[in-house]
């Protein structure tokens, strides 16, 4: 009887899904922004209470918190720089890490320095948490849950780098707070701050007239999820307010980012997500912004964007109709070879500015290099503010008169728009009948509040809407989830329920979570995957 050999069975390969898990680093870091006064250290704090709380879904984090005053302390010691006194509640003691926080952005050349030496922090405190020394090359994460709260962005290129270092693992918190209330609590915390004082200290902060200043109005709207501390989390007598509602939307916030419930977008959040699309439509040279209009019932009932309308009513842009796409496109980066391909505002504001300069003769007489500085520096002053010369129509005028082109009702509605409305807008805004305006990105030119202070508020206590029988429009920023973090929260990546019984089961991600961050480069991890074949 002839002998069969066995058969031999090769060792199957890891599954490639397993593989990419098994490379989580199971990190993340948090970053808050805010402008001075609203509380972004208290902020910090709180998030870290819960990301340490037990019976976390998946088990706590070890999360710590990194101060960006820290790490300018740091570099000043090393550089010799002169430390401030560091005396508690002191305005010119926190003024003077100002300075130091612009004279080391300055002479590293590097407007994200600070942000990087946060980033050095981070991987300083792996080591220490790993047990392993500290030396060159990558500290590669254990897989242990851990969190780094970075306490605070003051720069929009320190938003930039971070999210390029820390990818999807990133989550920058934005907080939310009234300018009344700020200056109130500045002038109340500092025993030097003056009113005059302290509206100087908040000017500096939201945008300092040097690049390599503080600029937190321009790193605020970067911001992937907005919460509110206007309102004192404690009392006078130090009993908790229940108005203070952090806590909730930070539980909120883990709740999305560890499954560990099934969350939803709230209207607010998905109305201005619409905005944020319709923004993209936009082919202004300025800038792109979306509107979104939404009834009562937080219906969708209109969007718009800022650019060129057409004849017969809308805008020139895509069509669906064959043959049709691009035909007769006049928008101002479109427009057809024999014209130029300029930015009508900006022309017709040179234009004002060579008229000043040639009439009045002091001017007219000068050299042409002072001529070009002239013009430089009115173009910096409010004649670069005039906006009247765009061809464009603004983004919040469309989404309105696209309503009433359809017979919608404005009356009552709320607005989601990604910019703050310039005054000439707000007086459409008021005209139609809408009841609030929520945006994210500020807009210094608009004189709006200025211009309508009778009829528009942005102090949200004890509001009531116009169609209810109040009487001012409340323009307020945005709270909630962000438009750039919407996908990641929202979109389902795994099985909700039982495929046999259909009873509610939250389930394992289909391959990595919106939040993973490997531990691995891609050049790392293709060497992974040959390995295991």
């Amino acid at each position: 009887m002839a002998v069969v050999p066995a058969k031999v069975v090769a060792k199957a390969p890891a599954e490639s899904r397993k593989l990419l898990l098994d490379e989580a680093a199971n990190e993340l870091v948090f970053a808050v922004v805010g402008h001075v006064g609203s509380g972004t250290s208290e902020i910090a704090e709180a998030l870290q209470e819960l990301l340490k709380a037990e019976g976390l879904p998946g088990g706590k984090f070890d999360a710590e918190i990194l101060k960006a005053r820290d790490t300018i302390q740091d570099w000043a010691r090393t550089t010799g720089e002169q430390l401030p006194k560091t005396e508690p509640n002191d305005l010119a003691t926190v003024t003077a890490f100002q300075d130091l926080g612009d004279k080391m952005r300055l002479t590293k050349g590097d407007n994200a320095a600070v942000a990087r030496g946060l980033a050095v922090g981070v991987r300083a405190l792996r080591a220490k948490k790993m047990g392993v020394k500290l030396e060159a090359g990558p500290i590669k994460p254990d897989g242990v849950r851990r969190a780094y709260i970075l306490d605070s962005i003051r720069h929009p290129v320190e938003v930039d780098l971070l999210r390029h270092v820390y990818q999807e693992a990133f989550v920058l918190i934005g907080v939310v707070c009234e300018e009344k209330r700020r200056l109130e609590r500045i002038v109340r915390k500092y025993r030097n701050a003056g009113a005059e004082d302290a509206k100087k200290f908040m000017k500096r902060d939201a945008k300092a007239l040097e690049k390599h200043g503080q600029r937190v109005s321009d790193a605020f709207h970067l911001a992937d999820l907005y919460v509110d501390n206007t309102v004192d989390r404690y009392s006078d007598n130090r009993e908790p307010n229940p108005e203070w509602d952090i806590n909730e939307e930070l539980s909120r916030l883990i709740k999305i980012l560890t499954s560990s419930e099934v969350v939803r977008p709230r209207m607010a959040e998905t109305a201005m997500h619409h905005a944020y699309g319709a923004a993209m439509r936009s082919a202004c040279m300025s800038r792109q912004v979306g509107a979104s209009l939404a009834d009562s019932e937080g219906n969708i009932v209109a969007t718009g964007t800022n650019e060129v309308p057409k004849a017969g009513g809308g805008l020139y842009g895509e069509t669906f109709i064959e043959g049709k796409t691009g035909a007769g496109d006049h928008r101002c980066v479109y427009v057809r070879p024999d014209s130029a391909r300029v930015c009508s505002n900006n022309v017709q504001q040179n234009k004002i500015i060579d008229e000043l300069i040639n009439e009045i003769p002091e001017l007219a007489a000068v050299s042409a290099a002072r001529k070009n500085e002239l013009r430089i520096e009115l173009r910096n002053g409010r004649i670069g503010d005039l906006l009247e010369f765009s061809r464009a129509v603004h983004a919040e005028m469309d989404a309105i008169l696209s309503a009433g082109r359809t017979g919608v009702s404005t009356t009552g509605t709320r607005l989601f728009v990604t910019t703050f409305p310039c005054h000439y807008c707000a007086r459409g805004i008021l005209t139609a009948g809408v009841d609030e305006v929520q945006y994210i990105e500020p807009y210094p030119k608009s004189q709006a509040l200025e211009l309508h202070a009778d009829a528009i508020t942005d102090v949200g206590k004890d509001w009531k809407p116009p169609s209810m029988g109040g009487a001012k429009v409340l323009f307020r920023h945005f709270r909630g989830i962000a438009p750039r973090m919407y996908h990641r929260a929202f979109l389902k990546d795994r099985d909700l329920k039982s495929a046999v019984t259909g009873i509610h089961l939250i389930g394992e991600p289909n391959w990595t979570t919106p939040w993973h961050l490997r531990r691995s480069s891609y050049v790392e991890l293709e060497a992974v995957l040959a390995k295991a074949i």
